[in-house]
């Protein structure tokens, strides 16, 4: 296939197209713009291809299957749809938001039977891809890794993820894995149909080969008639029964702070009730939006860019740094007390702002349990802008010299991730634009 350079395709004599996955100069798989693109070439090949009669997607790295996307690239993208404001702009932006959802979206719909032969990690984007395979077959390894953490650094799925994975698990199963970005267990993966079956190393490939010929249908469930939401729907019986409180749980626990979550929740809930390619629609717009904001941002920034030029070498006087960030944040509850705010409401505060909870002695003033919302963010806010004129001092002393590294280690640390970190707050006050 010399019109790819991140695929091969070997066909057998069986009519089993072998897929190598594997990106040039790269120690582990990762979807850049160029895969993206070249899944369409490869859908269309499978499907044109008389003498193909399915396809088995193997990677051809040591690593795994795929870490996820590029967020270098995506990083790249991303400032240039929060940049957008005409209409035409937008709809470019939504355009290319969901680029990689159309191109897995065709080949899940190439007429025939494709597997996924995973092995190591499979996250992100890639354990997207992997779902947009009909067959999904692992290795017992140890290392295996499956999930979808794109919430921790605030973003959500956007290549089908919050539309497969409730459509195999079930929408109440799904949603801790999606919110919650945390590693999928295999045994639950097994048993709820995210994986086929999981094998010894040496035999996924074969497998795959023989469900791929045993296969009589070509298409994903959710494309065959009749096919139902396992548990129901967000508009079933069992939604109205679930879904409300699930919502209201969710957000309570994670706030306004982190419109990823809230995004994803409204992905699944208008989603999941449409047709997968309406569905898909839902969640790209989503994404696109999610992208757009400066939570996300920040997020980003910090949690990746930054931790990845910072890498994993220690950071001299961290503990210090961290120590003298935590004292602030506790002084200026203090302060907040002692000027007359009620001590539940500092409290309050701390754990809406997401950041280090605070033991305070009882001040004699009575708790107000209906707090103005205006009051608690201006609480909020200097707390926040306490541990930020901190956080500028250890800069400005040498305590820390790298700004980046005050980020990545206060949030490290326990302060608020949907800042970007104290001095990414103070300098782009991301979270009151």
């Amino acid at each position: 296939m010399s019109d790819m350079e991140n695929f091969t395709l070997d066909s057998g004599d069986d009519g089993v197209a072998i897929v190598t996955f594997d990106v040039p100069g790269r120690s582990m798989n990762t979807i850049t713009q160029a895969v993206q693109r070249e899944l369409g070439v490869l859908a269309d090949r499978i499907a044109g291809d008389d003498a193909i009669k399915g396809a088995v997607l193997r990677s051809g790295k040591a690593s795994g299957f795929c870490a996820g996307g590029d967020l270098v690239e995506m990083a790249e993208a991303f400032a240039g749809w929060r940049a957008a404001e005409s209409q035409d702009d937008l709809r470019e932006g939504v355009e290319g938001a969901s680029s990689y959802s159309r191109n897995l979206r065709t080949l899940e719909t190439c007429g025939k039977p494709v597997a996924a032969a995973i092995e190591g990690l499979a996250l992100g984007g890639g354990l997207e891809l992997a779902l947009a395979c009909p067959i999904r077959v692992a290795s017992d390894d140890p290392k295996l890794r499956l999930g979808l953490p794109e919430a921790t650094i605030g973003l959500m799925p956007g290549a089908g993820g919050t539309q497969r994975l409730p459509r195999i698990m079930g929408i109440s199963a799904a949603l801790p894995f999606l919110v919650e970005g945390r590693p999928l267990p295999i045994d639950q993966a097994v048993a709820t149909g995210v994986l086929t079956a999981v094998v010894p190393a040496d035999e996924v490939v074969a497998r795959c080969r023989a469900l791929v010929l045993a296969s009589t249908e070509a298409g994903a469930p959710w494309d065959q008639k009749g096919f139902r939401l396992p548990g129901g729907g967000p508009h079933s019986a069992a939604g109205y029964r679930s879904f409300p409180g699930a919502i209201a749980a969710l957000v309570g626990s994670h706030g306004p702070r982190y419109p990823a979550i809230a995004n994803i929740l409204r992905a699944v809930y208008e989603g999941c009730e449409l047709p997968m390619d309406a569905g898909l629609r839902v969640e790209s717009r989503y994404f696109f939006n999610t992208v757009r904001t400066p939570q996300a941002a920040a997020m980003v920034n910090t949690m990746f860019t930054a931790r990845q030029t910072l890498g994993r070498a220690p950071i001299a006087n961290a503990e210090a740094y961290v120590a003298r960030l935590q004292k602030a944040w506790t002084e200026a509850a203090r302060v907040e007390i002692t000027g007359g705010v009620p001590r539940n409401i500092v409290i309050g505060a701390a754990r809406a702002a997401g950041g280090w909870p605070l033991t305070l002695p009882s001040s004699g003033q009575r708790d107000v349990h209906l707090p103005d919302p205006e009051n608690v963010a201006l609480v909020v806010e200097r707390l926040l802008a306490s541990v930020a004129l901190e956080a500028e001092r250890c800069l400005t002393e040498g305590l820390i010299l790298i700004v980046t590294a005050a980020d990545v280690v206060a949030v490290d640390a326990g302060f608020p991730a949907w800042t970007g970190g104290p001095v990414s707050y103070a300098r782009n006050e991301p979270g009151r634009r």
